[in-house]
């Protein structure tokens, strides 16, 4: 996705989509929020992110913490701590 700001919804629809199972013709759409930093999904930028970071640093990048390698180098680092911080309170509108 390209041009997407930070700290905004962006709907995404989709149509005559294909199914895993062959099907075709499904029809939907999901609206996301964009926030940079916020790790666990409350729409807003808090300590409970930092800290969410930085308990992960070190560890590899896998299904269940690859939500805190903000900066998406592949590696959990004090540089996504730091992305993290520099975002605190930062929120997305109310929806």
């Amino acid at each position: 996705m390209t041009g997407a700001t930070n700290a905004q919804y962006v709907t995404v629809a989709v149509s005559n989509a294909a199914a895993a199972d062959g099907g075709t013709g499904g029809s939907g759409s999901i609206r996301l929020g964009l926030l940079a930093g916020d790790v666990n999904g409350n729409r807003a930028v808090t300590l409970a992110d930092v800290l969410g970071v930085s308990t992960a640093l070190t560890q590899p990048v896998a299904g269940a913490n690859y939500l805190r390698d903000v900066n998406a180098n592949g590696t959990l680092s004090l540089a996504d701590t730091m992305f993290v911080n520099a975002e605190l309170t930062q929120a997305l509108p109310v929806p």
